[in-house]
């Protein structure tokens, strides 16, 4: 597959490239030239696959690799992904299921198989890092189809942690592609950017970022809101994005764009206070505990709901394990640690 950036469409590179860079030499952020997308009859064919095997597919179409199904499980393990139900249709997807307790491990280990190399220095390429998570996501939708637990005919939310925007882009391409997904729910912490481009249409690029919890939202411009606005909006916006970046001025959206970068995204700022709030509550109404990340991910489903009177099935990612942060975990919920890892093995 080849690839362009976000600030332009004539240079073009090969997947090589964005195995060893975040950005292309304009600054841009790696996308695909053309992205794939698939008929309802090859989505439907995803149950009939191995989740391994449709992993590797995804991967292998991106990276031109050559995966197998156990390639895949001897990197990530052949029990990955558990679901968990909670409250009223919501399935948290729990992809942390590995010595390290944290999704990290697996776009690590993942990366390894597809570069050339086989050892990559410091943190995976940007572009892997979102297309590790994209065919995830279709492994996820494999078995969601595959045990009855969804149709193609009634698409289903998908609720994440914002981060820095990798996971609702991997969401945001996987809908792109074809995934039967309906709204992508993204819940930020204090420094909620996403939220006020989305929800406010103006973006203060040189915002103070306020130190939090969950660290890996703590940005004033995500990197990952150049691909959202590049693909919804395209070139020019983009642009715009950047010069504002570069000056410190606040971006704002014309009515157009801001209309086309919200269709079928919902983001809300979830508090401390509430984070404090939801992981107690959430336990004691489903025997089931949140990571603080996931957290953010329920608050802003819980808040999407609210507004929009909407009950759609939703799906929760999980990306850690609640004992990867135990002791804010335990804080929450007024328990010791140890008390903690009881509950987290029970549940």
């Amino acid at each position: 597959m080849l690839y362009v950036t976000t600030r332009g469409k004539h240079d073009v590179f090969t997947a090589s490239i964005t195995m060893n860079q975040d950005r292309g030499p304009d600054g841009g952020l790696f996308i695909p030239f053309r992205m794939p997308s698939f008929e309802k009859a090859q989505i439907l064919q995803l149950a009939d696959k191995s989740m391994g095997q449709n992993i590797a597919d995804i991967l292998n179409l991106f990276f031109s690799s050559k995966l197998t199904s156990w390639d895949v499980d001897m990197a990530i393990g052949r029990f990955l992904l558990e679901f968990k139900p909670i409250n009223y249709r919501v399935v948290v997807a729990e992809v942390w299921h590995n010595m390290d307790q944290s999704f990290d491990r697996v776009v690590r280990s993942l990366a390894e198989k597809i570069h050339p190399d086989g050892d990559i220095i410091g943190d995976p390429s940007d572009w892997m890092q979102i297309a590790i998570r994209i065919a995830v996501l279709f492994g996820i939708f494999g078995e969601l189809l595959r045990t009855g637990q969804i149709t193609y005919e009634k698409p289903i939310n998908v609720a994440v942690s914002a981060g820095n925007f990798a996971a609702p882009m991997a969401a945001w391409y996987a809908r792109q592609m074809g995934l039967p997904i309906d709204t992508i729910i993204c819940g930020c912490n204090e420094n909620g950017a996403p939220w006020e481009l989305l929800h406010r249409g103006e973006l203060d690029t040189a915002a103070a970022v306020i130190p939090t919890s969950t660290p890996e939202g703590d940005h004033a411009v995500p990197a990952g809101l150049e691909r959202l606005i590049c693909g919804a909006c395209g070139l020019e916006q983009t642009m715009d994005l950047c010069w504002c970046c570069s000056e410190g001025a606040t971006y704002v959206p014309d009515g157009e764009a801001h209309s086309a970068m919200r269709e079928g995204m919902f983001a809300a700022v979830v508090s401390q206070v509430r984070v404090d709030t939801i992981i107690p509550s959430v336990y004691r109404t489903n025997q089931y505990v949140l990571d603080m990340y996931a957290s953010l991910a329920y608050g802003a489903l819980s808040d999407y709901r609210s507004r929009t009177g909407k009950s759609t099935t939703t799906l929760l990612i999980a990306e850690k394990c609640p004992l990867v942060q135990a002791e804010a975990v335990a804080h929450t919920m007024r328990i010791s640690v140890q008390e903690l890892k009881k509950r987290v093995m029970e549940g």
